[in-house]
C-alpha cells in the first residue's frame, strides 16, 4: 500500500483489529511472526477495553458498588462490545448503559438497577452540560395576563428529570462515599430533579404533580397546556421554584427564539 489511501484503508484495519477483534487481515501487512504479532495487537486490545470499562465505572461508580467489580466489569465488557464508542471522548461514554441493564438477564434479580443507572447517568450529564444565564424576569413579569398562558419556557441545560418506579434517590444516597449502602426507604416511587449549582450537581425529590409539570415543561410545551395537565394542582409554586433555583434560561410565546 502506499499513497493516501493506502494509509487510510490500513488505519481502518488497524482500527478493526484492536476494537473488533478482527486482527487477521492487518496481521497480513506485518513483517515477522504473526503470533507475536497477534500478541502485541492484543495488548492495544485489553488497553482499550480497560479504558472503556474505566469510563463507564466513572460515570455509574453507585451501579458499580452495588454489583461488585465481577459483575459490573462483565457487564461493561458486554456492553462495550454491543455499542462501542461513536466519538472520541470518553467522558461522554455510557448513555445506553441503563437500557442495556433493564435487559441483562444477570441483572434480572435487581429491578431497580436500571433506574439507578438513569440516575447516574443524569448526573454525570447535568455535570457536563453546558452553562446558561437566567431569564430576563423583569421582561417576564411584563408578560401580560392573557399572554401567559402561550409561554413556553427554556431550562438550564443542566437540568434533568428522572421518574422511576423504585425508590432510587434513597439507594443513590446510600452508596455515596462514607454510607454504608443501607437506604432510607426501600419502598414507593421516586421522582428526582437534577440540576448542577455552580459546579456541584443537586437532587432534590419532587411529588408527582410538580414532576408532571416539569415533564410538560421540558417537552416544550405551552405554560397553559402544563397547566392543563396538572389539573387541579396549582403549578405557581413548582415555576417559583424552578425560578429561584435559577433554572428557567429564557421564554418565548409565539417567537421560536427564547428571550
Amino acid at each position: 500500500m502506499s499513497g493516501a489511501p493506502g494509509l487510510a484503508a490500513m488505519q481502518r484495519e488497524f482500527a478493526a483489529a484492536v476494537t473488533a477483534g478482527d486482527a487477521d487481515a492487518f496481521v497480513a501487512h506485518l513483517a515477522g511472526d504473526p503470533g507475536r504479532a497477534l500478541r502485541r495487537l492484543a495488548i492495544y486490545r485489553r488497553a482499550i477495553a480497560a479504558n472503556r470499562c474505566g469510563a463507564l465505572r466513572a460515570a455509574y461508580p453507585v451501579v458499580a458498588r452495588l454489583v461488585g467489580d465481577a459483575f459490573f466489569d462483565e457487564a461493561a465488557r458486554r456492553f462495550t462490545h454491543a455499542s462501542p464508542p461513536r466519538e472520541a471522548d470518553l467522558n461522554r461514554y455510557g448513555a445506553g448503559l441503563p437500557a442495556f441493564l433493564a435487559g441483562y438477564p444477570p441483572a434480572a434479580a435487581l429491578p431497580w438497577l436500571a433506574d439507578v443507572a438513569r440516575l447516574e447517568w443524569a448526573w454525570h450529564e447535568s455535570l457536563m452540560a453546558a452553562d446558561a444565564s437566567p431569564a430576563d424576569f423583569a421582561a417576564l413579569a411584563g408578560v401580560s395576563g392573557e399572554a401567559q398562558p402561550a409561554l413556553r419556557f427554556a431550562l438550564h441545560p443542566s437540568v434533568r428529570l428522572v421518574r422511576s418506579a423504585w425508590p432510587v434517590l434513597a439507594i443513590w444516597e446510600a452508596n455515596q462515599e462514607g454510607r454504608d449502602g443501607t437506604a432510607a426507604r426501600d419502598e414507593g416511587a421516586d421522582d428526582i430533579l437534577v440540576w448542577r449549582d455552580g459546579a456541584r450537581v443537586r437532587l432534590a425529590l419532587l411529588g408527582a404533580p410538580e414532576a408532571g409539570f416539569l415533564e410538560a415543561i421540558m417537552a416544550g410545551v405551552t405554560l397553559g397546556e402544563a397547566a392543563d395537565r396538572a389539573g387541579q394542582w396549582d403549578f405557581a409554586p413548582a415555576l417559583a421554584r424552578l425560578a429561584g433555583l435559577g433554572l428557567i434560561a429564557g421564554f418565548h410565546a409565539g417567537d421560536p427564539r427564547p428571550a
